[in-house]
């Protein structure tokens, strides 16, 4: 199992924008630790994230992880990330592919859908706790595809990159960006997902 706070760390290593963060920051960090840890339960039945995760108003969160990012100095930007290996990294790579480019409220939004929240937010503010092993089998389903539809992607030859809003990831083996085509992304910015960018027969397509 990772600890959550070596596991934020990596994840402000990927996304600097989360490092000197306050609010949105805190619940952005938790929420993609929160969606790798069921992500990891989904695909192994086995929590990923050694601490537990207690319901706050915004979602799940690992106290010990909101309290040191508000106010004990996790929010700094690591000077390199933490070495995560095997199939806990492959689960982190794949969460911050498809969530990190959203948005805090997104990520609460989205948390917000779950039965493992809808089942205790009637305790909040008495911290109850986020009991995975209740995961709905729709959800399981879900995240388990998620998994297998991302493990064979090579990650670190991913290069990401934010445009007006919007996340785009490209092999930096095989895609160059040019001025050419920032301005061409700056104008056609709509999506909130993340989109792939590749060349074909020099054409930009975006998927």
């Amino acid at each position: 199992m990772l600890n959550a706070s070596e596991a934020a760390k990596w994840f402000i290593c990927h996304n600097p924008e989360l490092a000197s963060g306050y609010i949105e920051e805190n619940t952005k960090v938790n929420k993609l630790l929160y969606f790798s840890n069921l992500m990891g339960y989904c695909v192994d039945h086995e929590r990923l994230i050694a601490e537990n995760f207690i319901a706050f108003p915004n979602g799940p969160v690992v106290y010990e992880v909101y309290r040191d990012y508000r106010y004990h100095g996790l929010n700094a930007l690591p000077k390199e990330s933490p070495v995560i290996v095997g199939r806990p990294r492959k689960i982190l790579d794949i969460v911050n592919f498809v969530y990190g480019g959203m948005s805090a409220e997104q990520l609460v939004e989205e948390s917000h859908s779950h039965a493992l929240w809808k089942n205790v937010r009637s305790r909040i503010p008495n911290n109850p706790m986020i009991d995975f092993t209740k995961v709905e089998p729709e959800l399981e389903v879900y995240y388990r595809t998620l998994y297998e539809t991302y493990s064979d992607m090579n990650f670190e030859k991913l290069q990401k990159v934010k445009i007006g809003g919007c996340t785009y990831y490209y092999d930096r083996n095989e895609f160059v960006m040019t001025e050419e085509i920032l301005k061409q992304l700056s104008m056609t910015c709509k999506s909130v997902e993340p989109q792939f960018l590749e060349l074909v027969d020099g054409e930009l397509v975006i998927s």
